[in-house]
């Protein structure tokens, strides 16, 4: 990007220096946002609760370590089940801090795995509509417990004794009607710190009691809802739902034998009408689109807008690079970067803002001719 001299200097060998600017030249655009369904089970918090457009529902299933003598008691039917506990640690929050929470316990009839399990899928989930908890904790705390039905409990130390008998689908946590905020839990890691754990409470009569562990096998989050009303000039954008933006702009007015020296593009954020939790990433992410149709992503062009002041920019010059060298230009994807972390709303300016200072903004900076 030379300076007005520098550009002099080049306009001297025959080299002109030009700029595009979607907000002052002709350059038509559209932009809209739509909702995306993916499966949550990577995500690193377990979200719970209701806020605004979402309610969000989790489910969890357990397995295991039992020492083979145990496990023989367990099959004889020589030992009781008298306590069994969840204990779950809070790691995020969205919505009212101070607004109630509190949410029942359901057992799951019907297999499921957190690498396919979505918003879409909890239509259907079949559940026992009789709540299996007691003494939640529903005020802020880090750490949240709730104490389970030792009938189920017992139906799962069953199970993994001998698989024929009962059933182990786990259990679905959902929030209620007067909930007001969403908790986001620690997810199963690879570390085992701070995950979902349950704890049984087994007595041999005469002999001994003892505490079984159960560890996370699956877990997940069900978000439930639309694409969040942010107001009729501004695009939706929310982690999890999952909200996407996808931003088209007319490129053929660029000439095909000329370089792109660089190609910036900046939105404008609605501060009132975004929402962000307890911790986020306070940036987006731009791809270029390879198929609209399935909404597939070319993964080569992917950039990173930062957020300063009222506005999100990044440079992108390779996409547009890209697309005057032929690459198809079926639109951008704009998202959360970290799409998958909470619950997070970036309303920015769409392309009918009314100012059109506010209307996503492509500059490009290009230069033809030259010495030959």
């Amino acid at each position: 990007s030379p300076t007005d001299l520098g550009t002099d200097y080049l306009i001297q060998d025959g080299v002109e220096v030009l700029k595009l600017d979607s907000s002052v030249d002709s350059l038509p655009q559209n932009s809209f946002d739509f909702k995306k369904v993916y499966a949550l089970g990577g995500s690193s918090h377990l979200l719970l609760g209701k806020s605004g457009n979402i309610t969000s529902h989790v489910l969890l299933k357990f397995v295991f370590l039992v020492p083979d003598s145990i496990v023989t008691e367990i099959k004889s039917q020589t030992i009781n089940v008298i306590d069994s506990y969840i204990e779950l640690t809070k790691g995020y929050s969205f919505g009212d801090d101070n607004g109630s929470f509190d949410y029942n316990v359901f057992k799951i009839n019907e297999s499921w795995t957190s690498s396919s399990f979505t918003s879409d899928s909890f239509a259907t989930l079949a559940v026992d509509n009789v709540d299996l908890s007691s003494n939640r904790t529903s005020a802020n705390d880090t750490t949240y417990s709730f104490h389970l039905s030792t009938t189920l409990a017992n139906t799962w130390l069953q199970n993994y004794a001998d698989t024929s008998i009962g059933e182990n689908y786990g259990i679905l946590l959902s929030p209620t009607d007067n909930t007001q905020k969403v908790i986001g839990f620690t997810a199963f890691n690879t570390s085992g710190i701070d995950d979902p754990r349950l704890r049984i409470v087994i007595q041999k009569p005469g002999a001994y009691t003892d505490t079984l562990i159960g560890y996370i096998s699956s877990d997940v989050s069900a978000v439930i809802g639309s694409v969040p009303d942010v107001g009729t000039e501004n695009l939706a954008i929310q982690s999890s739902l999952a909200s996407q933006v996808q931003l088209n702009f007319d490129l053929t007015v660029i000439p095909k034998d000329v370089a792109i020296n660089s190609a910036k593009l900046t939105l404008t954020v609605d501060t009132l009408q975004s929402k962000f939790g307890s911790s986020y990433t306070n940036t987006l992410s731009v791809f270029l689109i390879a198929d609209s149709t399935t909404d597939s992503l070319n993964q080569n062009y992917v950039y990173t807008l930062n957020r300063s002041g009222n506005t999100y920019t990044g440079e992108i010059t390779n996409i547009i690079r890209a697309i005057n060298n032929n690459v198809d230009n079926q639109g951008l994807l704009v998202k959360s970067t970290l799409e998958f972390w909470g619950l997070e709303i970036f309303a920015i300016k769409g392309s009918n803002a009314s100012n059109i200072a506010d209307r996503p903004k492509l500059e490009i900076i290009y230069s033809k001719g030259g010495k030959r």
